[in-house]
């Protein structure tokens, strides 16, 4: 009985370690400057997504597959998303309302981030504007480097050894663009 309580308690805290990782990368303040992205709750929102569909990408490729952990990640990044709307002054209804639509677009997004690093030449850039940006009109400069950087951070991802990972060890590198503070 104890040993199971550790367990869960060790793939939580795994999951909150990435998260807390997902969302410190995602309020980098060039990402709101040389990367283009509206430093709004939608902007945010949506930086947040990106990276978790970075790590989550990660976690598909480690074998066998720590279904678990996805589903830990997942469900922390919702509590969060139901804590702030809360803080914001919405009752249980608009909650509910509002995370079911959260919860839609995450899937769509993971989808079309998918299937953009999978496609062709512009595939990516494109499912960048179609979600990332769809509410702004950045320049096709800071769309580009936003997809060279979802590709870049995807391959050092990819290099990291599947022990850190499965413990909670993000990796993200800091984009190598823009002279702002990467802190927030």
């Amino acid at each position: 009985m104890i040993l199971s309580l550790f367990k869960r308690s060790s793939g939580i805290q795994a999951a909150r370690s990435l998260y807390g990782d997902v969302v410190r990368q995602a309020r980098q303040p060039v990402f709101y400057g040389a990367g283009g992205v509206a430093d709004t709750e939608d902007g945010r929102y949506d930086l947040i997504l990106l990276h978790m569909f970075l790590i989550l990408e990660r976690l598909n490729r480690v074998s066998p597959e720590p279904v678990k952990l996805k589903q830990d990640l997942f469900d922390v990044l919702f509590e969060d998303l139901d804590l702030n709307l809360r803080e914001m002054g919405f009752g249980d209804e608009g909650v509910r309302r509002r995370i079911q639509k959260m919860v839609e677009g995450f899937y769509g997004r993971m989808t079309a981030y998918r299937d953009g690093l999978a496609g062709g030449e512009g595939a990516l850039e494109a499912a960048l504007r179609r979600n990332l940006y769809r509410n702004t009109t950045p320049n096709d400069d800071a769309v580009v480097r936003l997809a060279d950087y979802v590709r870049a951070q995807t391959a050092a991802l990819a290099a990291l050894d599947d022990a850190g990972i499965l413990t909670g060890q993000a990796g993200f590198t800091p984009p190598d663009w823009g002279a702002e503070d990467n802190t927030r």
